[in-house]
């Protein structure tokens, strides 16, 4: 193959993947829009700000019932980071979202049996909680980055 072929093969295959999931994103950044909308700066800050268990497993808990895929979360976790929300509840929100949406679950139980659609949510929200701590505990944020001082 000519290498001005390969290129515009690569060029096609990179603008597919973003027109597919320009809709999922856009979603995202309407969720996000929500999200400061409705949830005040000093409520994310004081709920989802601290370095603590509870910011994390608040977080995961918050993202479960948001139907986002991983395109479309990537803006909500942005918005609440920049409202205040630490490392650890970001990435704890990041992990459940997506992984407990209708579709996924939908789609384990076509695909899989209800044993494992039953603990697909129950894994991610474990997985979302037990990433959240370890970022937090190895990565703790000064009092600059969210205004709450490091535990």
């Amino acid at each position: 193959m000519d290498l001005i072929v390969v290129v515009k093969e690569i060029v096609e295959a990179i603008w597919q993947v973003w027109r597919d999931s320009s809709l999922y994103v856009l979603f995202g950044f309407f969720v996000a829009g929500l999200l400061k909308a409705f949830l005040k700066d000093d409520l994310v800050k004081r709920h989802l700000g601290t370095n603590g268990v509870s910011s994390v497993i608040k977080a995961s808990l918050i993202g479960i019932p948001i139907p986002l895929c991983s395109c479309g979360v990537l803006p909500a976790a942005a918005g609440i980071k920049q409202q205040g929300a630490s490392k650890g509840a970001v990435s704890s929100f990041m992990i459940s979202t997506p992984e407990t949406g209708v579709d996924s679950i939908a789609i384990s139980y076509a695909l899989l049996d209800p044993v494992i659609t039953l603990f697909r949510p129950i894994a991610a929200f474990l997985t979302a909680v037990t990433t959240g701590i370890l970022i937090n505990f190895f990565d703790p944020e000064t009092k600059e980055e969210t205004g709450a001082a490091p535990t």
